[in-house]
């Protein structure tokens, strides 16, 4: 789980790049550097787990059931607080203060406009505007299910495994598992909260599904909401809407 917290965070630095004020800064923002960034972290956790192909050990406790394990003493426990480090704390860190510096960028255009044409090649647009906002919210909440996931896990580290009774094991695989839960559940949040925050968003997911709706269905939706057509949301995709309220009308 550290590629989509890696790709993130170089999202939030394309979007701490576009809302500059400063035109050298916005002209980094690239399609070029996207994928050189992309392609590098990749290539560096790839690199940097690649131990794990040697120092892993694979038990089948049942038929068809496979469970990887890391090799008991220092290996292990390193895993399990560089994992922490990596994924539990750095990435809710660097992707608040890349938040931070785009919500400040934000608020200096809106109070102080750039005049001076050479210190700016166009207003930020009302797209970009809007991706902006959605990986704030999307960084917020990111920041919050990881902080929870990694402080139950430094909770359940607190007492040796050799120390612990049964009770006390019972609730660390419980508080584990439901910080494992967070993680999964952080990273299908994403459609839903960009579906709140994003107008635009909402927008081009209901053109689609509007396209697919079978004719029957979209005139007893039609009947049933005289005013849909008019909306703008839908202005490309009920063309055949229209036409078929038209022909209603003058049956």
């Amino acid at each position: 789980m550290i590629l989509p917290p890696s790709y993130l965070i170089l999202s939030s630095i394309d979007r701490t790049l576009i809302t500059s004020r400063n035109a050298l800064t916005r002209q980094r923002s690239t399609r070029h550097l996207a994928l050189w960034s992309i392609s590098g972290i990749t290539l560096l956790w790839l690199l940097y787990y690649s131990h794990i192909w040697f120092l892993v050990n694979i038990q089948s406790p049942a038929p068809g059931v496979s469970i990887c394990f890391y090799e008991s003493g220092v290996y292990s426990t390193f895993m399990s607080y560089s994992t922490m480090t990596i994924t539990g704390f750095l990435p809710p860190l660097i992707l608040a203060i890349f938040g931070i510096l785009t919500i400040r960028n934000f608020r200096q255009i809106r109070v102080h406009p750039t005049l001076n044409e050479s210190n700016t090649n166009g207003p930020l647009s009302s797209k970009d505007r809007q991706l902006a906002i959605m990986l704030l919210f999307e960084i917020l909440i990111f920041i919050i299910f990881s902080l929870i996931g990694s402080i139950l896990f430094v909770y359940t580290q607190r007492i040796s495994n050799e120390s612990k009774t049964i009770e006390q094991r019972a609730l660390d695989f419980f508080l584990l598992d439901f910080g494992l839960n967070l993680v999964f559940i952080q990273a299908s949040t994403s459609c839903y909260s960009n579906l709140i925050v994003s107008k635009s968003f909402r927008q081009n997911i209901q053109k689609p599904i509007w396209k697919i709706i079978p004719d029957h269905c979209r005139q007893k939706l039609v009947n049933h909401w005289p005013n849909m057509t008019s909306n703008s949301l839908n202005k490309t995709a009920t063309a055949g809407t229209v036409q078929m309220r038209t022909q209603l009308a003058h049956t």
